[in-house]
């Protein structure tokens, strides 16, 4: 999403573009759905930098790509600076949690890890982008969290027909866990392209960290980011993640929940002809 749009046609081989071509004069921002990248376009506008954007646009990806971006997920970033040429990452992968027994998955699935609870490490995304947050941008949370993204999950958006598609691909998956059922199929069916998709739980837990945040402003902005922190890893949230695990057997507790920080790193990075490829480490799926 940029701020100007060109007015002439785009012509390729004698015929009309269905796309614009598009230039940023002051600043551009690209997502894997358009209102992910008008969410990051939103918070360039209102004077945050290209960190504050991306975490915008990643927030709000976790919600309006739920079947590939989860809130709760991972969030691997990488940073390139442009005064100094450093280029950095944030391991935004979870960890396993203490209880996690890798003869446990010998055992019972020949080495295999299988579907359900158990495959969970801690959350990292909300860690990774309050991280991003605090070192390198300029707004809060809530900032570039409310805008979009809670709103998107609080009062919905309409569902189209990738989503559409996904869900009722795996509609079955669902059901096995009430709680994704009542989320993903509403009504006892998945969405139709084009009807109104909530996640109202997700809004509250976003508007909640929001709302943390606020409350601590006064003693700086860091001291905010890191209530939305605490909110999330040591509060409420992670009270409920945990008890969601001992309920239904899975290995996630607490205290896992509050041991957990993500790392900030250089790039690995190497010559390839004359380019210079980077990527995170092997944490990450990019290192090849």
């Amino acid at each position: 999403m940029s701020d100007s749009l060109s007015t002439s046609a785009d012509v390729l081989g004698g015929s009309t573009a269905c796309r614009p071509a598009l230039m940023g004069t002051r600043h551009m921002a690209a997502a894997g759905h358009y209102a992910a990248a008008h969410a990051a376009f939103v918070v360039l506008e209102a004077g945050g930098n290209a960190v504050d954007a991306g975490v915008a646009a990643g927030v709000a990806l976790g919600v309006l790509q739920p079947d590939i971006v989860s809130v709760a997920g991972v969030a691997p970033i990488m940073l390139y600076e442009a005064a100094s040429g450093r280029i950095t990452t944030i391991s935004g992968l979870g960890w396993w949690p203490k209880a996690a027994d890798p003869e446990y998955f010998r055992r019972q699935y020949g080495g295999r890890i299988p579907d359900g609870l158990r495959r969970t490490v801690v959350p990292a995304a909300p860690d990774a982008w309050l991280t991003a947050l605090e070192r390198f941008g300029a707004m809060s949370f809530g900032d570039v969290a409310a805008a979009a993204a809670i709103g998107f999950a609080g009062y919905g958006f309409p569902m189209y027909p990738i989503l559409a598609d996904m869900i009722a691909l795996h509609e079955s998956d669902y059901t096995r866990w009430p709680s994704n059922a009542a989320i993903y199929l509403p009504g006892g069916r998945s969405p139709r392209t084009g009807e109104l998709f909530f996640q109202t739980d997700l809004a509250a837990t976003l508007a909640s960290m929001a709302e943390e945040e606020r409350a601590h402003l006064a003693a700086g902005r860091v001291a905010g980011l890191n209530a939305a922190r605490s909110d999330f890893y040591s509060g409420d949230i992670a009270a409920a993640i945990a008890a969601f695990h001992r309920e239904n057997d899975g290995w996630l507790t607490l205290e896992d929940m509050k041991d957990f920080r993500v790392a900030i790193e250089p790039a690995i990075c190497t010559r390839f002809a004359d380019w210079e490829v980077c990527t995170c480490g092997p944490w990450c799926q990019g290192l090849p």
